[in-house]
């Protein structure tokens, strides 16, 4: 009951929004990823991680294919691993809902899409000794879909998502067979002990946050 709790609430607040402006290919705290001729560019705001943290970030989509890929317009989720001392966040899904579906945003041949949101970074871990390494680094995993012809009817419908458990199971082994990857380098962070709030994106290049 927890889980499918769970998985309504995670389907239900879905935020990923399109943006008019591309990345600022000139940032200094841009990342790149490219894999099978999907390329992710992207632009993280702020530099700083703690044990709870948002994270806003623009990132665009382009899409070298011959053929369409489709995005799940999902809110971000967010990864640490204590081994490399790196959080991951992670767009879209690598596996569709048991009760809701997303929309999916396609990205046609040649084109390229920009979106913004922002990641919420929970981090569990032991930083109370000054000999325990701190969380350091930050890259992104984005998942899209490589062919769209079983996914038809979740593709720009004006629903967030929809309730259909049923085209939920169908689809389910075909949206983790067809799931690619795209992970772009990683981008040194700072850690914080006290809250941090990286919610306002910087108004001139190289800048974090209005007055810092």
């Amino acid at each position: 009951m927890k889980r499918c709790a769970a998985v309504l609430g995670f389907w239900l607040f879905l935020v990923a929004c399109s943006s008019t402006k591309p990345v600022n290919m000139s940032e200094p705290r841009r990342v790149v990823g490219t894999e099978s001729d999907v390329r992710v560019d992207a632009e993280v705001y702020g530099d700083r991680l703690g044990p709870s943290v948002t994270v806003p970030l623009k990132y665009d989509i382009t899409n070298h294919r011959q053929t369409t890929i489709l995005v799940a317009d999902l809110i971000p989720e967010s990864t640490y691993d204590p081994d490399t001392h790196m959080v991951t966040i992670s767009i879209g899904s690598e596996i569709p809902g048991e009760q809701y579906l997303p929309r999916l945003i396609p990205i046609r041949p040649g084109e390229r899409k920009s979106f913004s949101t922002a990641a919420h970074v929970v981090i569990v871990a032991n930083t109370a000794s000054p000999w325990i390494p701190r969380p350091n680094a930050l890259r992104l995993k984005i998942n899209f879909l490589g062919d769209p012809t079983p996914f038809e009817k979740l593709i720009s419908i004006p629903e967030k998502a929809v309730h259909d458990p049923v085209l939920a199971a169908q689809l389910f082994p075909k949206w983790v067979e067809g799931n690619e990857t795209v992970f772009t380098n990683s981008l040194p962070m700072r850690w914080a002990t006290t809250p941090v709030d990286e919610t306002t994106e910087p108004t001139t290049p190289g800048r974090r946050r209005r007055g810092t």
